[in-house]
């Protein structure tokens, strides 16, 4: 199920506010090693819902080439990166709540939409059978 694209830009918005909040980082553009960890494990933890790189590029102020760099040093920054692993959870269970919860609603209100426009094409089927005359007996 696909989002609203504006909706989950701000979703993704804020689900990045209240990452910061949580984690006592207020984000800033500088190279500071606290600020580069706290934007990695967020664009990470964001990338697995948008749909391309250029969306949390986006939401994050930055090249999308910086955000395939942030994707593939991921695995060795969970390892070798002290303090980035409790980041990235953080980031993860943040963005996970943020959007899957949206994303069920969206999907229950697609589904329900769904059931609408069924019951209204049986409906539509019932009256056209109750039309059809019925075979006199003889």
């Amino acid at each position: 199920m696909k989002f609203n694209p504006h909706n989950k830009r701000l979703l993704m918005l804020s689900a990045i506010e209240t990452y910061y909040t949580s984690i006592g980082v207020h984000p800033d553009d500088s190279r500071k090693a606290d600020q580069v960890k706290a934007r990695n494990a967020i664009g990470v933890a964001l990338l697995h819902w948008a749909d391309t790189q250029q969306e949390v590029a986006e939401v994050l102020g930055r090249d999308r080439s910086t955000i395939a760099h942030m994707m593939i040093n991921h695995s060795d920054n969970l390892e070798y990166w002290k303090g980035y692993k409790d980041m990235y959870e953080t980031a993860t269970m943040i963005v996970n709540n943020r959007l899957s919860a949206t994303s069920k609603a969206d999907k229950l209100a697609a589904l329900t939409n769904k059931i609408y426009m069924l019951e209204k094409e049986a409906a539509l089927l019932r009256n056209e059978l109750n039309s059809i005359p019925k075979p006199t007996k003889r």
